[in-house]
């Protein structure tokens, strides 16, 4: 809908909340919200037909003056962010249920295109993808819904949510601009995606009040030309059923960039000792009329692995958040629930290096990873009953009982690099000649490994990888040598020969990055390989041919092992290798725990067919592993856990089943290394 900009009659804060509690109880009918509201007529209570048109009509979110007004009564954004995409759906309405329970009227969250076409053509809104459920279920807890479907949205996510192949497509694409491939792709996906949420528009009956333009784009670019592109794709859909807002940092030059016309700019900032009218003063200044909105408000922070977990004191979080509450400032709570960045979605940054996030997207939020209050949700509960905005009918939340499962051990499976992990975990590509290797989005794999092969001439030298992609494990005839990573820039490996030997490197796609100028970050070994004699006799470019083997480690395709040949196989316990166990749970229902894999190196584990992520202890903060309980079999049956343990040889090969995480253990950066 148009935006409003009358001026608003002022109304103390207390009738304003008041107000609120009522626009939410009267006007948030649940039953408009399944998605059936397209097909199927609903009636009035006096027996009218409710037309498409009817609905629009009589429902309107405006802006008056420097108020939100939801169907002509004042109402303020109280907001916390909870992704879909980073929990099993199982879990979806307890943790929006915690999030009304509180005080918070609505839920805010990125739609994340990578999760819902992982690969170009192959569209799924099923399952955990099945966004149009997840908002059905928000209007069904009492909840309004803020959507930021990007198409860019960071979240510490590979590639900030935008799928892979796009650059496997486009080799020459240019993200985040009006490049004509990047803006029909946003449009195909749009389509695709408001197909599925169109009817979820307030206007048209739903509970999306607001769809956010972008993602803090003044941060990144100042085109625009690019950010009318995007808000005219929006606007299209969106139509006049909900409002359009940007978001970007409290300082002039970021919400300037950022800003588009016809559409709310908000600004986002953490806890903070000035004053929260001293934050909005340079917004003020730039848009002189219209309601103040903390879009990004930062209870917590990301953490990248070998740095302590980013923690913020909840003394800190509820000081700015009242401030906010006695000056009618909108906001949004980022995250109010983090979750877990399972499989290979987590991201990466790069400031003077490279930072590759944790699996963990705990974030220090209000509610845990496992979706448990903490003393900071308390104590933001107990602020915002203050001010009478807790729902009574709801009772506070108590943290779930968790596993204790013990200890298991596991028994090496399968060596990647033996001819039968080849044969039952690789894909052969196609051999290649030269100094330039393909990437994984040339071969169109996602993520996982890529294993590139050589013949040596040498028989002793320094090897260099001047752009390694992320972190590649260097075998000579199996034998590891050492790693070139690009998170310390170490970029030789001594290495020893003999003529015919072969050259294995194995690279181990950690995240690509989701910030910043480097976003266009191809994975593999992007320039040439080259070997220098030991005594500076000559430096060369290794030409090949070179063998290329995948490992997209795609758990429902290719990690189902049947009979092992390892027993057999000379050097088979030396990493990368897989190891099995079998988890069988006590009676009653599987609960949430925590795979504790202290002793291994760095690697992934997998559950009953579900890719966990990432774990590094030796390294840290995070240690644990978070297990969803509606993942775990019921006793009697055998849960199968597989480990994918790349870098050494566990001296005792367990893991534990705790009933509590371990988030901040930080390691030494050199005990994860192995080699310098």
């Amino acid at each position: 809908m148009q935006l409003s900009w009358r001026r608003f009659t002022f109304i103390p804060i207390c009738v304003c909340l008041a107000l609120q509690k009522s626009v939410l109880s009267q006007s948030l009918d649940v039953t408009q919200f399944g998605p059936e509201v397209i097909q199927v007529k609903e009636t009035y209570n006096q027996g009218r037909e409710l037309s498409q048109k009817d609905l629009q009509s009589s429902r309107n979110i405006s802006i008056e003056g420097d108020e939100f007004v939801l169907d002509g009564n004042p109402f303020r954004i109280m907001s916390g962010s909870l992704h879909y995409f980073r929990l099993p759906s199982e879990y979806w309405r307890d943790r929006l249920r915690k999030l009304r329970a509180a005080g918070l009227n609505t839920v805010a969250t990125y739609v994340e295109w990578s999760s819902h076409e992982p690969e170009e053509g192959l569209t799924t809104f099923d399952g955990d993808n099945n966004i149009a459920q997840f908002i059905s279920i928000a209007a069904e807890e009492e909840l309004y819904v803020l959507l930021r479907p990007g198409p860019y949205i960071c979240a510490e996510r590979d590639l900030g949510g935008l799928p892979y192949w796009l650059l496997s497509k486009y080799p020459n694409i240019r993200l985040r601009t009006t490049d004509k491939d990047f803006i029909a792709e946003t449009e195909i996906w749009m389509t695709k995606l408001f197909n599925q949420l169109k009817h979820l528009l307030y206007g048209n009956g739903g509970p999306i009040i607001m769809v956010q333009v972008e993602n803090e784009y003044g941060s990144y670019g100042s085109s625009k030309a690019y950010m009318k592109q995007i808000r005219d794709i929006l606007k299209h859909h969106v139509e006049d059923n909900a409002l359009l807002y940007t978001t970007d940092g409290p300082y002039h030059s970021y919400f300037y960039d950022g800003s588009v016309p016809e559409t709310l700019t908000t600004i986002d900032f953490g806890p903070s000792s000035t004053k929260v009218v001293d934050m909005f003063k340079q917004l003020r200044a730039f848009m002189p009329v219209g309601p103040l909105m903390n879009s990004e408000y930062y209870p917590g922070w990301l953490t990248h692995w070998t740095e302590n977990l980013q923690e913020v004191a909840k003394e800190r979080v509820v000081a700015t958040l009242t401030d906010m509450l006695d000056n009618n400032i909108n906001f949004n709570f980022y995250m109010f629930f983090g979750g877990t960045n399972f499989e290979f979605t987590a991201g990466a940054n790069y400031g003077s290096y490279y930072q590759p996030d944790i699996t963990s997207y705990d974030y220090d939020a209000p509610l845990s990873e496992a979706g448990d209050p903490t003393p900071k949700y308390d104590a933001i509960r107990n602020t915002l009953v203050k001010y009478n905005l807790v729902p009574e009918h709801i009772p506070p939340p108590v943290p779930s009982k968790k596993g204790s499962y013990g200890q298991i051990t596991l028994s090496p499976k399968i060596n990647l690099l033996s001819s039968d992990g080849r044969s039952k975990l690789g894909v052969k590509y196609e051999d290649v000649n030269g100094i330039k290797l393909p990437t994984f989005e040339e071969l169109r794999q996602r993520s996982g490994l890529v294993l590139y092969e050589t013949t040596l001439n040498e028989t002793e030298g320094v090897l260099s990888i001047t752009m390694p992609r992320d972190w590649i494990y260097v075998f000579v005839d199996s034998i590891l040598q050492g790693v070139i990573n690009r998170m310390k820039k170490q970029y030789t490996v001594n290495i020893k020969a003999k003529q015919g030997s072969i050259l294995s490197l194995l690279v181990e796609n950690q995240g690509r990055i989701n910030y910043g100028n480097r976003l266009h970050d191809f994975k593999g070994i992007l320039g040439p390989v080259s070997l220098e004699n030991t005594k500076g006799y000559s430096k060369n470019s290794l030409e090949g041919p070179w063998k290329v083997t995948g490992y997209p480690l795609e758990v429902k395709k290719n990690l189902e092992l049947g009979p092992s040949n390892i027993a057999n196989e000379a050097s088979s316990t030396v990493a990368p290798t897989l190891y099995e166990g079998v988890l069988v749970l006590p009676e009653g229902t599987p609960l949430d725990t925590f795979i504790d894999p202290t002793g291994w190196g760095k690697g992934y584990i997998f559950v009953n067919g579900h890719n966990l992520g990432r774990y590094w202890p030796n390294v840290g903060p995070q240690v644990t592993l978070y297990l969803p309980g509606v993942w775990l079999k019921p006793a009697p049956a055998q849960n199968t856990i597989k480990i994918l343990e790349l870098q050494e040889t566990p001296k005792n090969p367990t893991l534990s089943f705790l009933d509590y995480p371990i988030l901040n253990r930080t390691g030494s950066f050199f005990d994860g290394l192995l080699f310098n």
